[in-house]
């Protein structure tokens, strides 16, 4: 019996050191690239501003955003003046968190409807002073050019989409400015009284 306690107790003594000495869940680790090479790999590069967030769940499970974006100026992508853009939110798990209302020079690759964004893929922060982010606007221009705006104009739908015309402000002004005209024609006639139209 004795022969089987001390082993016994010896595990349980050595369980603890097993267990606070154990690795961390491995974190994202990028891979040393050059700025040109993120531009080449990337099937999105853009300067865009960021106009809504969301919550989004990759097809993993992972919990993570999709934003709706503006493109300002755009070297590669699908020429439209919005599109979509997800990413995981934890930055273990590579994802890149983005603020709405700032600016990015975004570098992602296709997701379905929408384009994925990671940390190792590129994207830099493009806030006033020193950008944050491994390329810079003057990298991709070195690279593909002057860029290329997209024609459609801000806050307007997809290109090849029409956007219905809401005209029930109109409709309710003409309603109210009626009623009031037959409010006021009422009234007329009920002050007139029966007996004056008759004379």
């Amino acid at each position: 019996m004795r022969r089987l306690l001390l082993p016994l107790l010896a595990a349980l003594l050595a369980l603890p050191v097993v267990v606070l000495t154990a690795p961390a869940a491995q974190a994202c680790s990028c891979a040393v690239s050059t700025p040109a090479r993120l531009v080449d790999r990337a099937a999105l590069v853009a300067q865009v501003e960021v106009a809504a967030r969301d919550e989004h769940t990759s097809a993993d499970g992972m919990a993570g955003s999709r934003y709706d974006v503006v493109v300002r100026r755009e070297w590669k992508g699908p020429g439209q003046q919005r599109v979509a853009v997800v990413s995981r939110d934890d930055s273990a798990s590579c994802g890149v968190r983005l603020a709405v209302g700032q600016e990015y020079l975004l570098l992602g690759t296709p997701a379905g409807d929408a384009w994925r964004v990671e940390l190792c893929g590129g994207t830099t922060v493009l806030a006033s002073g020193t950008p944050q982010g491994a390329v810079a606007v003057a990298d991709v221009e070195e690279r593909l050019g002057a860029g290329t705006t997209p024609a459609t104009a801000p806050g307007a739908d997809e290109p090849g989409e029409s956007r219905p015309v809401d005209d029930r402000g109109w409709w309710t002004l003409t309603g109210g400015v009626a009623g009031l005209l037959l409010a006021v024609l009422l009234v007329a006639l009920v002050r007139r009284g029966p007996g004056r139209r008759a004379g």
